[in-house]
Formats: C-alpha cells, structure tokens, sequence
C-alpha cells in the first residue's frame, strides 16, 4: 500500500457515496472524514502494511486531543467503517479493522430551540405583508415552523411541490425520498401572498421559467447560505438565546407537536426520519407535562 493506492481508494469511495446510497450532505461530510483519515495515515508513514485497529485508534485519539467534539469523532469513525466496509466489498482489501473498536459515546443531543411564546412572536410580529422581500421571508419562517423542514428541503421546493388544494406539500428529503407534510391555512396565506410578489418580480425579470419557490432580488433560486441567514436574523429579534439557527424551527416544530400531544410516528413521518430514536431525540416534553399527562389520563392518579 502507497499514497496512490489511498488515493485511488479514495477516489473510488467518493464516487460510490456520490452514487445515490447517502444523502448529498452525508456523502460530502464522509468523504471529507475519510479524506482526513487517509492525510493521518499519510502524516505517520503508516501507508505500508496492514492498517490495524492501532492506526485507527491514534487517529481518533489525535481526533480527541485536537478539541473535537464526540459528535463529530463519532462521525468521522463511522466514514472510516464505512470506507473499509467498501474496500472490503471491492477486494482491495481482506477484513474492515475499524469494525473492532466500540462506537464513540455521544453526549444526548441538545439544539436550542423556542419557546410557544417565542414562536408565537415570530410568526406574528413585524410583518408588512407587502414587497417581495417581506412576504418571502414571512412565507419562508411560516413554512420552517410550520412544516419543520430542513434547510436543504425549504430551499428546494418548487412550485409543484405545493399542494394547497390537499393542504400538503410535497418535500424531497434525505436519501431523496419523498414525503407529504401537512400544511396549515396560515402558512397557505402566507405563501400565497409571497407567491403573488414572486410573480411579479419574475415578469420584471423576465424570467418566468422559474420554478423554485423561494427565490432571491434577482428571480435565481435562493441559495441555502442566504436562506440561513435569513432565518436567523429574525429568530434573533424574537429571542434572546443564543446559537439559534434554521434547525431550531425544525426543532421548534417538533417539540411543540410532541407537548400538545401529537404521536410520535405520526411526527416521525413528517419529519422524514427513517428512525423512531432520531425523533425521539427532539422531545423535550417537560417532567411537568408528564405529570399533567397523568393526572388527566390514569384511572388510580387521584385515587387516595
């Protein structure tokens, strides 16, 4: 083994995540990690011979010294399981020996999220509801909030894909499956007025091809940078915490489904997750609530 034939590997594996297997975000954050791993290997001289569970286990204690989270050490040692897993399936090589060693312990996920009051002054607050800039980004919060999309889904909805005639719209998540997400008349007026600006700024612009959504001054399709930036600013003007980002409306979302009672599959599916613990992740209902729960639904919760 030598650089080229890392690098060959490499190659390889990237063009296998690129296939369709991963989600776009997912393949780029794998090939990276196995990119770094392989720059590790190189960095020691450890290219010759058999790779063993010991140069995988320097690489994640290198990983842990450098200050990175367990979140991201985890990840980066399932690319690496991922990458033998596939050089194994390729015959370039016999065993996969990251498969020994124990995945990295992950603190339980925490995102900021807001409060019923907080969203409520979000959704409420500031509007003009005129101009196109105004109505976009009224529609945009509306649609985060109220369908607790990803980042990458908002951005890549097009025209087809709203169906206010079923109340739903159609959304292209990870692993590019499909799904329908319910949506409310609020967010329907909403989209609807900004639907109106978004028409006449195309006519202005002569560009009435265009078939995403959410658009930018100039009637191209709104890049998920801005759409980011965007939310954030108005989630800044209606809370004070801090680290608040587009995932905290998903987050927002889901939470808030959760308290008012809401099954957990039923919020699973529209979220999109494949997994029932990925949603259970999101629930922060309150040890107070559950109590409440109690009282109101158990036969003996009052009995003396």
């Amino acid at each position: 083994m030598d650089n080229k034939f890392w690098d060959d590997c490499h190659s390889l594996f990237v063009k296998h995540l690129k296939s369709g297997v991963y989600a776009e975000n997912t393949a780029i954050a794998y090939a990276g990690d196995a990119a770094k791993f392989i720059a590790y290997l190189k960095e020691k001289g450890q290219l010759s011979g058999n790779i063993t569970q010991f140069e995988i286990r320097g690489f994640l204690i290198k990983l842990r010294q450098s200050g990175l989270k367990s979140s991201s050490i985890a990840r980066k040692l399932e690319a690496v399981k991922i990458l033998f897993d596939y050089l194994v399936s390729i015959n370039q090589i016999n065993h996969n020996p990251a498969r020994i060693i124990e995945s990295v312990k992950v603190e339980p996920y925490r995102a900021k999220y807001l409060s019923e009051e907080e969203a409520r002054y979000l959704i409420e607050t500031g509007w003009q509801d005129e101009g196109f800039k105004d109505c976009r980004d009224r529609a945009m919060i509306e649609i985060y909030y109220g369908c607790g999309l990803r980042l990458s889904e908002l951005v890549g909805l097009d025209l087809d894909d709203l169906k206010f005639s079923d109340n739903v719209i159609k959304v292209l998540g990870k692993g590019s499956k499909y799904r329908l997400v319910p949506i409310g008349q609020q967010v329907i007026k909403a989209t609807k007025c900004y639907l109106d600006e978004r028409n006449k700024l195309l006519i202005e612009k002569n560009n009435k091809d265009q078939k995403a959504v959410f658009l930018n001054t100039g009637g191209q399709k709104l890049t998920s940078r801005s759409a980011a930036r965007i939310a954030k600013e108005y989630l800044q003007r209606c809370s004070e915490k801090t680290g608040l980002s587009t995932h905290s409306l998903r987050h927002s979302f889901t939470t808030h489904l959760l308290t008012a009672g809401a099954n957990l599959r039923a919020v699973q599916e529209m979220l999109g997750h494949s997994s029932l613990k990925t949603t259970q992740k999101y629930s922060h209902i309150t040890t107070g609530r559950l109590i409440s729960i109690y009282k109101r639904a158990h036969p003996r919760a009052e009995a003396e």
